[in-house]
């Protein structure tokens, strides 16, 4: 059986009993989950597409954890610049509460859509497979629209801040 991130707009998010709002410091999260990590900090230098500019940069800050609490997923906890606790981004191994909504990875991301939906009427499709929820501050994906195959449901991405996708 699955772990179940339950998943509260604007608040937290939490595995089970281990509860971590947005904006917990990276440290503390680390040793809230308890379990084994990869550090994933990178800087993806686009500067050479903006006339020397780097204020474009990306600046990725993360941990990489798989086969959490000893079982099969995978999932992304993204920090922001000052190692706060900003974003989580799922792919597979995990049920998704969301309003006493369960969602998971076998599902169509059809089904999954229309269950968000009662929650929230505020859904964007952004390609084929990909939607954005700007009321939950999630996106979801298709396996097909993460180019794998399959329309089941392989990308589960929530923040507590998603004004960086929405188009100004």
């Amino acid at each position: 059986m699955a772990i179940t991130l339950t998943y509260q707009p604007d608040k937290s998010i939490s595995f089970g009993k281990i509860l971590l709002l947005w904006d917990t410091d990276r440290n503390q999260t680390r040793q809230l989950l308890n379990d084994n990590f990869e550090i994933s900090d990178n800087v993806i230098d686009l500067s050479q597409y903006n006339n020397g500019d780097t204020s474009q940069n990306i600046i990725q800050r993360r941990d990489i954890y798989r086969n959490f609490q000893g079982q099969d997923n995978f999932f992304f906890v993204n920090y922001d610049n000052e190692d706060r606790l900003r974003d989580i981004e799922i792919h597979h191994g995990l049920d998704i509460n969301i309003n006493g909504k369960v969602i998971n990875f076998s599902m169509d991301i059809e089904k999954v859509t229309e269950l968000l939906g009662n929650i929230s009427n505020d859904k964007k499709l952004l390609s084929e497979g990909e939607y954005f929820f700007n009321d939950l501050k999630l996106t979801i994906a298709s396996s097909d629209a993460m180019g794998g195959d399959g329309k089941e449901l392989s990308y589960f991405y929530c923040s507590k801040d998603v004004t960086h996708l929405i188009d100004n």
